[in-house]
């Protein structure tokens, strides 16, 4: 028997014969795990408790806004006006604005709500809710308004319909269903029955004759007119108080 604390002979000469083969460099030697090793293995070990819960929720976040997202997709489709082809070859335009002068050189504006061409290169332009205004050779100023116009851009011809209102700065203002309107020549006419006003006189007939600019209105067919003696503004305003 061998003496307490030591090891077996046969253990002790397997030892010894392992130490001389890995001296020889028959077995490999053991090395231990350097302590920056360890560290690094940690931080992985650290990261990894944070990160794989981190990512299942962010998957589980995916999944439920997806399913949310596929029933508003259901229940919400953009649609598309259908145009029609024959609008889509026209130029439409928005608050179109026209301007020009006469052949007294004297400027006139054209503006209305929407101007649309009749066709691709057409000279005419259909007018929403026209409205012009008119200097005259004298300097005056003429407004007109309607419901609906056609205008020949090149030879600056109006006709206009739906109801026509013409104001003259002077006072005077003339109602007809349609007139037709020179812008160049600074004219306009109407054929349909017209009413008028102004500041001494009613008048109606049967249609309308605008000439030199604005200076000479001829109503034609059968008319009549109702003179007075004195401005009618100043004869309807209310009587001044008088003062004590």
């Amino acid at each position: 028997m061998s003496a307490a604390g030591e090891a077996p002979d046969g253990v002790g000469a397997q030892r010894a014969e392992d130490e001389a083969r890995a001296a020889r460099g028959l077995l490999p030697r053991r090395v231990g795990i350097s302590p920056s090793a360890q560290r690094a293995h940690s931080r992985k070990v650290s990261f990894l408790r944070v990160a794989l819960p981190v990512t299942a929720l962010l998957i589980v976040g995916i999944v439920v806004v997806w399913a949310q997202w596929s029933d508003i997709e259901a229940g919400f489709r953009i649609g598309f006006a259908s145009i029609n082809p024959e609008e889509a070859k026209t130029l439409r335009m928005v608050n179109p604005r026209f301007s020009g002068t006469n052949r007294q050189s004297r400027p006139f504006m054209l503006t209305a709500d929407e101007a649309r061409r009749t066709s691709p290169g057409a000279d005419q332009i259909i007018l929403k809710n026209p409205k012009g205004d008119i200097t005259t050779d004298g300097g005056a100023w003429v407004a007109l308004v309607a419901a609906r116009g056609n205008y020949a851009q090149a030879r600056q011809l109006l006709d206009l319909a739906g109801g026509v209102d013409l104001y003259h700065d002077k006072g005077l203002h003339f109602a007809s269903p349609s007139a037709h309107i020179d812008l160049k020549a600074g004219t306009a006419e109407g054929k349909d029955p017209v009413t008028g006003s102004g500041p001494s006189i009613d008048i109606n007939g049967e249609g309308f004759r605008l000439l030199d600019g604005g200076k000479t209105v001829i109503f034609t067919g059968k008319s009549k007119a109702i003179l007075y003696p004195n401005d009618k503004r100043k004869r309807e305003a209310p009587p001044e108080r008088q003062k004590r």
